[in-house]
């Protein structure tokens, strides 16, 4: 019992700096540690002997085994640590429900995805101020200023934004009642506003752009639904932030140019998808050897005599893709079931904070291996940490037997 009240002490601290480590996301030793010592903090609230697997955790569960059982299957090296990542992904934000029953917990959650949004914040801040200093540089010309971000910064174009995009959400659901806010909380929250959005603009990952306006197009039917008017101002805010993002998207722009003046055969997304269905079917549904992945995609592209495709080792950059390329129709089931039991309970039980975070993940899904890389691990498990567990507090669900700790 006092090793108990101990975790219960220490777990929140641990959560705290889980949701600041952006700040030094260049040590990813550190945030790897925090994301091991909060799975195993997690593990140790759970009482298995009252777990019981329902319709809900099943996906999450069988997501699990199913990708353990193909890495054993196929052992080497990197088997324990991908069994382990596996992990984090799918059965340590299960437990999470314990969580809900610890006061200081519930308390401190929306305080917890604050700090994450401070972290970001102050991250893209960063980014600005690099981003000003390297116009000599790349004299307002986006692709060579994302070259240099991403080199000098290390860190990839898509998570940082999927990471912006999260902040922008946690921190819109954290002010989101600003009759009760002080100046100074509106003050600094307008300001991490700006920093997110111009950290946004200036990566411009167009998946998680469009992810985003998704979200604001489904919250907006949302509360028409439920008759929740909106003020005109509110409206012209949000027009008109999207209009910017557009006009200031150099991306989007030059995206629409290649529509009309190109092919899509001839870009990269063409060839890995391609050659991504060409291995699932070559194996006949069922998975293949991870290890073999990238080299048998990288001898499908030969024939696509492509400069990008020769040079960089270019995935399927599809996580659904990348899903049935490990674990076959089996796996990407699962996954897809354990999508749907999240999006049908967020709108269930109106958790539309965790409802608009699993539409982004799941459009950021389409255009890239986010569950591949630690970065993108990263946010979803800590997404998953803060919000999985509120879905299981009704009565149907059979963790909900579990007696206090």
């Amino acid at each position: 019992m006092k090793f108990k009240a101990l975790l219960k002490l220490a777990v929140i601290p641990v959560l705290y700096l889980l949701a600041i480590s952006p700040i030094i996301y260049y040590l990813e030793a550190i945030q790897s540690l925090l994301m091991i010592l909060s799975g195993l903090f997690l593990l140790f609230l759970v009482r298995f002997r009252d777990f019981k697997v329902s319709s809900k955790n099943a996906p999450f569960i069988a997501s699990f085994f199913i990708l353990a059982f193909y890495y054993l299957f196929y052992f080497s090296n990197h088997t324990f640590k991908l069994i382990g990542e596996s992990f984090l992904l799918f059965i340590a934000p299960l437990f999470s429900y314990y969580l809900y029953r610890i006061d200081s917990f519930t308390k401190n959650i929306k305080k917890i995805q604050f700090a994450y949004s401070a972290a970001v914040s102050a991250l893209c801040l960063y980014f600005i101020v690099f981003y000003i200093n390297d116009i000599p540089n790349h004299h307002f010309d986006w692709y060579l200023a994302r070259y240099n971000l991403e080199f000098y910064c290390k860190i990839h174009g898509t998570y940082i934004c999927l990471w912006i995009g999260v902040a922008i959400l946690f921190l819109f659901d954290y002010v989101s009642d600003f009759k009760k806010s002080s100046k100074t909380l509106k003050g600094c929250s307008f300001l991490m506003l700006i920093c997110l959005f111009a950290g946004l603009i200036i990566y411009n990952s167009r998946n998680i752009l469009l992810g985003l306006f998704i979200v604001v197009l489904l919250r907006l039917a949302i509360l028409k639904r439920e008759k929740i008017t909106i003020s005109i101002k509110q409206k012209i805010s949000i027009a008109v932030i999207i209009l910017l993002i557009i006009l200031l998207s150099q991306r989007y722009l030059d995206a629409i140019d290649f529509l009309t003046n190109d092919s899509f055969k001839n870009s990269t997304r063409y060839a890995s998808w391609t050659c991504s269905l060409k291995l699932i079917y070559d194996s006949h549904f069922f998975g293949m050897d991870y290890n073999l992945i990238q080299q048998k995609l990288n001898e499908c592209y030969v024939p696509f005599n492509n400069f990008e495709l020769k040079k960089f080792r270019i995935n399927s950059h599809n996580q659904y893709l990348d899903f049935l390329l490990k674990g076959g129709l089996l796996l990407f089931c699962a996954f897809i079931w354990s999508l749907f039991v999240k999006l049908k309970e967020t709108l269930q039980q109106k958790q539309y904070l965790y409802f608009s975070v699993t539409v982004l993940f799941a459009v950021a899904f389409i255009t890239e291996n986010i569950l591949v890389r630690q970065y993108g691990i990263y946010i979803y498990f800590l997404c998953d940490i803060l919000l999985l567990g509120a879905l299981f507090r009704n009565k149907d669900h059979g963790i909900n037997e579990v007696k206090e700790c």
